[in-house]
């Protein structure tokens, strides 16, 4: 069963704390993040640093104001995260894993993007999601 979600990003507010707070008033914990249109400002994105694996990344810190013009991702309990995947993430102390990547557009039109780290609704962001049940390993 599937059903699409929408959660608001007041202005201000953190995108990844609203969106985990949603999550768990809601109790979802599997979890696609679709999309989200809105603004946003003090967006931080990891992006690999080098063309090899393990996979490294570095923080970067986006200082401005932008339009958000891709945002997708996943949420899934701490349990089920490739144990690869897991090493890369600070934050495990979240109760969820939060796995978004996001574009953002400033001004000029100029575009950046990565593994979303943190940031915060500028005039307000909505996000959509679809909650999905526990899909079978026989179809993947």
């Amino acid at each position: 069963m599937e059903s699409l979600l929408q959660v608001i990003v007041p202005a201000g507010a953190s995108i990844k704390r609203t969106i985990l707070d949603y999550l768990l008033e809601h109790n979802l914990s599997n979890v696609y993040i679709i999309g989200a249109i809105g603004s946003a400002k003090n967006v931080c994105v990891a992006s690999p640093i080098e063309p090899d694996l393990p996979l490294r990344t570095v923080e970067v810190p986006f200082h401005v104001s932008c339009e958000v013009v891709g945002f997708t991702g996943e949420v899934m309990v701490w349990e089920d995260v490739d144990p690869v995947l897991k090493a890369m993430y600070p934050d495990k102390d979240d109760p969820l894993f939060l796995h978004i990547h996001i574009a953002c557009a400033t001004a000029g039109g100029h575009v950046f993007g990565g593994g979303f780290r943190g940031g915060e609704a500028f005039r307000s962001l909505r996000v959509f999601m679809v909650c999905c049940d526990r899909v079978s390993n026989s179809i993947l």
